[in-house]
Formats: C-alpha cells, sequence, structure tokens
C-alpha cells in the first residue's frame, strides 16, 4: 500500500452528500453493433455498509474485478478510446470502470503511526491491489468530480490526490460546477458549468489539467437533436477543448464504430449503472467486442509490405 509521510495528525470526517437521481435515456439503437461494444461501468459510493440508493459495498466492487478479469476484459480510461485501444492486448477486450461525484469513500486517507495512507477499503486501494496482483488486467478508472463539495471529501488533501490518481495511471474526468443536469439547465449556463471547474482543477494541477477532457452528465442524460453536442464541443480552456467526450448513464454499451464514426457518438458513450446491473447481466450483452485479434487496432504491417 502506498504510504504517503506527514507530520501534522489529521482529523478527519467522512463527507456527507446527496446523488442527484437518475434518469435513464433510452439505450441508442445503433449500440446493438455486433462484437464492438466497449462496457463503461459507473459507480459511486464504495461502502461498509452501503451508503444510499447508488452504493455498492467493498466486498462487491472486489467481486465484479474478479468476474471481469477471468471474462477476459482489461481497464482502459477516456484516454485510451480517443487513442483507438491501442494499449489493449489482442487476447483481451476493453472495459472502462467509472466513479461519479467524488466521494470520500472513492479515495480516502487515513492517519496511522504517524504517517498518512491510503485507506485499503476506499476505492482506489481495492483497484490497485487487484491491480498489481492481477497485471493482465491492467490499470485504470475515471473518477469523475463535481464540484458541490469538497473532492473526495478532505480538503486538505484535494490537490495531493488529483496528482496521484494521476501519477498510478487513472484519470479525472468533468462532473461539472454544481452537478448541473443539462436537461434543465438554460443553455447560456451550461459553459459556466464546463468550464469553471476546469479553472479550479487548474489551481491544483496546473499544466496537468489538459488531461482532463472527459465529461460525465449528471443525472445521466444530455439533450439530443438539438444541437448541443456541437454546442459542448466549443467551450475551451487553455486552448484545447474543455470537452472531448461525454458519458451518460443509459443502461447501454456503446458500439465503438459508432463512436469514432460520428461526432455525436464521442458526446454520447452509453454507461451502465452498477448499482441496477450486475456482470453477470454485463456478460450477456450481445454487442461486447471480442477476445482475439482486431485487425484493425492490432494489425501487423509487415505481411503486406513486398
Amino acid at each position: 500500500m502506498i504510504q504517503l509521510i506527514a507530520s501534522l495528525l489529521i482529523l478527519w470526517s467522512p463527507q456527507v452528500g446527496k446523488t442527484t437521481s437518475l434518469s435513464y435515456s433510452e439505450p441508442d439503437p445503433t449500440d446493438n453493433n455486433a462484437g464492438s461494444g466497449i462496457p463503461v461501468l459507473m459507480y459511486h459510493h464504495i461502502s461498509d455498509p452501503v451508503d444510499g440508493y447508488y452504493g455498492v459495498s467493498t466486498g462487491r466492487l472486489l467481486m465484479d474485478l474478479q468476474l471481469l478479469d477471468e471474462a477476459g476484459f482489461f481497464l482502459i480510461t477516456s484516454e485510451d478510446i480517443e487513442n483507438g485501444l491501442m494499449q489493449v492486448p489482442a487476447d483481451r477486450r476493453p472495459l472502462m470502470l467509472t466513479f461519479d461525484d467524488g466521494w470520500q469513500d472513492n479515495f480516502n486517507f487515513i492517519q496511522r503511526g504517524g504517517t498518512v495512507e491510503i485507506d485499503p477499503y476506499c476505492a482506489v486501494a481495492i483497484l490497485e491491489d487487484y491491480s498489481d496482483a492481477h497485471p493482465d488486467f491492467g490499470r485504470g478508472a475515471t473518477f469523475f468530480i463535481s464540484w458541490d463539495k469538497i473532492p473526495f471529501g478532505q480538503e486538505e488533501f484535494v490537490m495531493e490526490k488529483f496528482n496521484l490518481l494521476l501519477d498510478m495511471g487513472y484519470s479525472i474526468g468533468n462532473h461539472t460546477n454544481m452537478h448541473a443536469d443539462f436537461m434543465v439547465l438554460p443553455r447560456d449556463k451550461w459553459e459556466n458549468a464546463v468550464v469553471t471547474p476546469m479553472v479550479k482543477f487548474h489551481r491544483r494541477l496546473g499544466l496537468r489539467t489538459t488531461e482532463i477532457f472527459a465529461m460525465a452528465y449528471p443525472g445521466g442524460r444530455f439533450p439530443k437533436g438539438i444541437g448541443a453536442e456541437e454546442y459542448l464541443a466549443c467551450f475551451r480552456f487553455m486552448g484545447t477543448g474543455a470537452v472531448r467526450i461525454g458519458f451518460l448513464a443509459n443502461g447501454s454499451v456503446s458500439s465503438f464504430g459508432r463512436i469514432l464514426d460520428s461526432a455525436e457518438g464521442w458526446f454520447r458513450i452509453g454507461r451502465l449503472d452498477m448499482s441496477q446491473y450486475s456482470v453477470r447481466e454485463l456478460l450477456g450483452w450481445r454487442n461486447i467486442m471480442t477476445n482475439g485479434p482486431r485487425y484493425d487496432l492490432h494489425d501487423d504491417l509487415r505481411p503486406r509490405i513486398p
């Protein structure tokens, strides 16, 4: 377990908050294309006992990791989707884990013997321990932060946690400034909801803020058919797009082909809420990318060179 040396005695208490209810949108019918789906799983609280309707236990998270590993998946982040899944081994299939809101039980520090260390029962510790023991499963997850509360619950460690996540190979995403629902938020307030968090990230991360470009829509939905994707894509921070990829909570597994083939696809990637779904249900999904060589991603050019 990673230990962080600290001379100051830390007094902490879990942050108490409330998750906005999810309103699931209908899965896109084009997400049923066979053999190209990327499961993106969504978690909120990870705790014992289970915290709230959208929470799961620490044992459940560990069991999910074991089942997904045994099923031949490989952990990716939103960067891997942008990069064409080039890091996914040919004998594995891509899977993305996401954690919404930035709750303290996702990434918690505790005091032990004069040092500060990662709580072994928080989500990050569970992921780290499993990935260390099972390197073929890969390492990675995206933590979507909403700034309506202290990210990960301990104000004195926000900057340290953000940087440590990136150092360990995880990614951080934007979940808006005040957990704003785009279905009801006036369009003239969208830019503030998206860019204000980037300013706050920049105060803690500096140039590393350019690594934050994924958005998970609070409430799980995003307006459709009104040019919302193009409008969102216009927002800029530090000379680049503030949002380049967006995630719903619509109970679907999005086709990788659809993501690549349309501008809309990049902003409407489906996710499964794992407080409502099981891994066994996921494994019955018809369109999940299969194991084996994917010639569009792992094509060996040498046999075709005269």
